[in-house]
């Protein structure tokens, strides 16, 4: 009798055990069918979005003089001074409306400078930034991805400002983004893992 009985427990342990692991290989089955059918659907919005954001664009106007061409923030040239409410196609999607100000002089890799961004609307961060001597990627402002450390800038102002700046990584990401990976990790999904 206790044989008949150890038996019929090994029997329904392992028929247990079974039915747990064929539900998960269903789950894993239908998690993989769900997750290509999300990188499907979202294939061609995630690479507008990203063309898009290969580059920035702000435009705007005040009591204003710029003038300066950045390779990345570890190299340039140019000065500025003075308030501009600003248009903003801005860097890690941000688009609004802002008010910037203050000053800036960079030569090569030193520069000096005091600069705000305030009044903002839309998701436009606020920021204030000051800094003395050789920029570093690892400053709160381009570790919080507030402003693009890599970026190709180029501005000029005289009343009128017209900031413009290409984003090598998000380049990168486009590219990668055609064959289906995500270097930066930021494409839309529909569903939430």
């Amino acid at each position: 009798m206790k044989t008949i009985g150890k038996i019929a427990l090994l029997t329904v342990t392992l028929f247990a055990f079974g039915a747990v692991q064929a539900q998960d290989d269903v789950g894993q089955k239908n998690s993989t069918c769900r997750i290509i059918a999300d990188k499907a659907i979202m294939y061609i919005p995630n690479r507008i979005v990203e063309l898009f954001d290969i580059f920035s664009l702000e435009l705007g106007s005040g009591a204003t003089a710029k003038l300066g061409l950045r390779i990345t923030h570890a190299a340039g040239i140019g000065a500025g001074i003075g308030p501009t409410g600003k248009i903003v196609k801005g860097f890690n999607r941000t688009y609004g409306f802002a008010l910037d100000d203050g000053w800036q002089a960079y030569f090569l890799a030193i520069g000096k400078g005091d600069l705000t961004r305030e009044y903002t609307i839309g998701n436009v961060p606020d920021f204030w930034y000051v800094y003395d001597g050789m920029q570093l990627p690892g400053e709160p402002i381009f570790a919080d991805k507030i402003k693009d450390y890599w970026a190709m800038e180029v501005e000029a102002a005289l009343l009128a400002d017209v900031k413009f700046a290409l984003h090598p990584l998000n380049i990168a990401d486009f590219i990668t983004g055609i064959f289906c990976y995500d270097l930066l990790g930021n494409d839309y999904k529909l569903l939430v893992d």
